[in-house]
């Protein structure tokens, strides 16, 4: 060991620095860098979202505690609540790799536009809201669920619906501060709404002290006033001192006719994207499963609810990495793009084939410990949590390389992709599978578990492929001003001249 150490000082220093370095294409950077970055931005992207799961989990428990028609209903309308809010996030999220690109650009004054073109999409969210309001009964009474499931399913929806506004914006001011490299804001803003969700659930639900016992209506609306925190809070923080003196958040809130055409034409096919995908599930849910009754429903969401635990790493590692490819496209370096969506690969397979060991080995412990439940639905909801565990890698491959792909803005080839595979593939091959020999909801997941290794393999050759680097997200105006000026506007050059000393 000794005469190890004593060879290792006896080269040069500048030898054993390049020892400890290693070198993508012509950039050179310490050991471990890539681990760290992807950690740095993922772990308060995870965390956030870790106490959006858990409160989730307390409050589908909470729920759970009404019966399995509360259950049932809640899990059915919270996934169509999020199915239609879908395409609008899938558009807002994109003003991270809008801001990322940006600051790899050293174009810090056209961070904060983006922004605001994202907080613009988000408001006609309200006129979709009230649009959706009188369908709610018609659409709901059309599925075939039980009368009480689908009174309850009704009322949660119709009060999430206030909440589509505030989802979106908080959406895109969650990636504007991911993509300038503050995740810990949105991180702890998340960690504070959710855990006020919490407490309003438990006195709204069960009526502790003052409080009415509202049950069901009371859950949605927690909820609701949960979404308005947030963005009460992440407003606030866009546009304090700090904020407006780094990036003028309180000079660029003008209506951008350019940036908002950069932001749907790149935004809209990974809306459509979400929206294909979670409506898949949506249908696979309320349709295909709740065919089958209200206890293969309850099972259903109870082995999702387990499940979110397990993709949430790889959520959060898919917001991470878009931003991280994005900047580093921005700065010209794609290969170093490419090292860390590998670097997050590893890391999110890793725990998701860890997470998938333990629903096999104790999914019905849990099913029975945190919902309180017995019989059939742990029977079922541990076979559900028995196909988890075989994709769970396969869906961390998928999750991570659709994250770097919508960084990259190919988002299109997705967009396409998804719709094919979820419409032709997907949900035949689960409703066959489901009605083959009374399977019921075991074989929709039989079904879902095809579908997510099949597609695993279409994005990540898709990514692998490296077709993503001859696309150029802004358009040619925008593109050539960047090219030709590096000029800072004056509200921003105090910003950057401390900076660089």
């Amino acid at each position: 060991m000794d005469r190890g150490r004593c060879a290792m000082e006896r080269i040069p220093a500048r030898t054993r620095q390049k020892i400890m370095n290693i070198t993508i294409g012509t950039h050179t950077e310490p050991r471990w860098a890539g681990l760290r970055e992807v950690s740095f931005m993922a772990g308060p992207i995870v965390l956030g979202m870790m106490s959006h799961t858990i409160m989730q989990f307390v409050d589908v428990a909470m729920v759970s505690r009404l019966g399995s028609e509360a259950l049932a209903a809640v899990g059915s309308a919270g996934l169509w609540v999020y199915i239609l809010s879908t395409f609008l996030l899938g558009i807002v999220g994109c003003v991270s790799t809008f801001v990322s690109q940006c600051i790899g650009r050293e174009q810090k004054e056209h961070c904060a536009k983006y922004a605001w073109q994202g907080i613009y999409l988000a408001l006609p969210a309200g006129a979709l809201s009230l649009l959706l309001w009188p369908l709610a009964g018609p659409f709901f009474r059309s599925m075939p669920h039980d009368e009480l499931v689908t009174n309850y399913e009704i009322t949660y929806f119709q009060v999430r619906l206030f909440g589509y506004v505030f989802l979106a914006w908080g959406a895109a001011l969650a990636a504007y501060f991911q993509a300038i490299g503050r995740p810990m804001v949105p991180m702890g803003i998340a960690i504070f709404t959710n855990i006020l969700n919490a407490g309003l659930d438990y006195v709204l639900i069960f009526g502790i002290g003052p409080f009415p016992e509202w049950g069901v209506y009371g859950a949605a609306v927690a909820t609701v006033i949960g979404q308005f925190a947030f963005v009460a809070v992440a407003q606030t923080i866009f546009l304090n001192s700090r904020s407006n003196r780094e990036f003028a958040t309180r000079t660029t809130y003008a209506f951008d006719s350019h940036r908002m055409r950069e932001l749907f034409r790149i935004g809209w096919p990974s809306g459509l994207m979400f929206l294909l995908e979670i409506m898949t599930w949506g249908i696979f849910t309320s349709l295909i499963v709740g065919y089958f009754g209200d206890i293969e429903m309850a099972a259903h969401t109870t082995a999702l609810t387990v499940m979110h635990m397990s993709f949430i790493l790889g959520i959060g590692l898919n917001h991470a990495i878009a931003p991280i490819v994005g900047n580093w496209i921005g700065k010209g370096h794609p290969d170093v793009a490419i090292a860390r969506t590998y670097t997050a690969i590893k890391i999110a397979v890793v725990y998701m084939t860890l997470m998938g060991g333990v629903f096999a080995l104790f999914g019905d412990v849990i099913i029975t410990k945190a919902f309180g439940q017995s019989g059939e639905i742990v029977t079922i909801g541990y076979k559900l949590l028995l196909l988890a565990a075989v994709f769970q890698a396969f869906d961390a491959v998928t999750i991570v390389s659709a994250g770097a792909l919508r960084g990259a803005g190919d988002t299109r080839w997705m967009a396409v992709v998804m719709g094919f595979a979820s419409y032709l593939g997907f949900l035949p091959l689960a409703t066959a599978l489901s009605f083959w020999d009374d399977w019921g909801a075991v074989g929709g997941w039989v079904g879902a578990t095809i579908y997510i290794i099949g597609v695993s393999g279409l994005i990540f050759y898709r990514f692998y492929g490296e077709k993503w680097r001859d696309i150029s997200i802004f358009l040619k105006d925008d593109e050539e001003d960047m090219v030709a000026s590096r000029k800072v506007s004056p509200v921003l050059q105090p910003a950057r001249e401390a900076a660089k000393d």
